[in-house]
């Protein structure tokens, strides 16, 4: 159990690191989330709760799951880890991890880097990344929001789509940039 909660908490960690910097980098947020960028820091979680069940490949921490690693900070409700087994039935190197969710609000923080959502998915084996619901990513004063914003990390190509208006419409994604000081009018 020791090992696959090792294993479950490097491979978040840097899940986290690339969906959040190739998201950062696109909008031209750079440098976010660089207290995860590259860190040899330990990766701490903390929760109310921890389960495993070894036999379906799953672990989850619920309740004030909270995951720190060098600056970078993240919360959620609820952190659930699906991973697998090599053709010997051992968790190794890179811990096999297929999926990774959290759920029940989802908030990154690192110096003035920002993101949040109700929900993310991170696919290991598509190397897709999907925040949903109520998305919010800024650096300053420098915002962007949407509904779910899909991460392709191999490219880093990013897809943001807006809310659903109430009368089923489409909506409209939203980016607020600061002028750099010192720039002409």
């Amino acid at each position: 159990m020791k090992e696959t909660l090792r294993i479950a908490t490097g491979v978040f960690a840097t899940l986290l690191v690339l969906a959040s910097s190739s998201l950062a980098g696109a909008q031209t947020f750079g440098g976010a989330f660089d207290g995860m960028s590259g860190s040899k820091e330990p990766v701490q979680i903390e929760a109310d709760r921890l389960e495993v069940i070894d036999e379906k490949g799953t672990a989850v921490f619920s309740g004030n799951v909270t995951v720190t690693q060098g600056t970078t900070r993240m919360t959620t409700s609820r952190l659930k880890v699906l991973y697998g087994r090599d053709s010997k039935g051992k968790v190794g190197p890179g811990g096999n991890v297929r999926v990774i969710e959290a759920s029940g609000g989802v908030g990154v923080r690192s110096k003035d880097q920002v993101a949040s959502a109700d929900k993310a998915t991170v696919n290991m084996e598509t190397q897709i990344a999907n925040l949903s619901g109520n998305v919010s990513v800024s650096q300053g004063n420098n915002i962007l929001t949407g509904c779910v914003v899909t991460i392709d990390m191999r490219t880093n190509n990013i897809k943001v789509e807006p809310c659903k208006s109430k009368s089923g419409g489409g909506g409209r994604i939203k980016m607020q940039l600061e002028r750099a000081p010192g720039k002409a009018q």
